[in-house]
């Protein structure tokens, strides 16, 4: 079953917008921006991997976010 946009949208927003779902996303970003990485890691990816992570917390902010749409208007002008 695909989903369209709106209908993820809604769904982000029925889930994170909750009192447990916000609990859980501040929980997250605690977790994923407690973690320094510094150039003696051990791992080469750890630093990649953090990114990753915060990506995902703005991809959540993102489909959470209200959004209004508005017309384009993209007609090329001709000087």
């Amino acid at each position: 079953m695909k989903n369209s946009q709106t209908q993820l949208q809604q769904f982000y927003r029925q889930v994170f917008e909750s009192p447990a779902g916000k609990a859980v996303f501040e929980d997250l970003n605690r977790v994923i921006h407690q973690t320094r990485v510094t150039s003696d890691s051990p791992n080469p990816y750890a630093a990649v991997y953090q990114v990753a992570q915060q990506q995902l917390l703005r991809r959540i902010e993102n489909m959470c976010r209200e959004r209004s749409v508005q017309p384009t208007n993209k007609k090329e002008h001709i000087i």
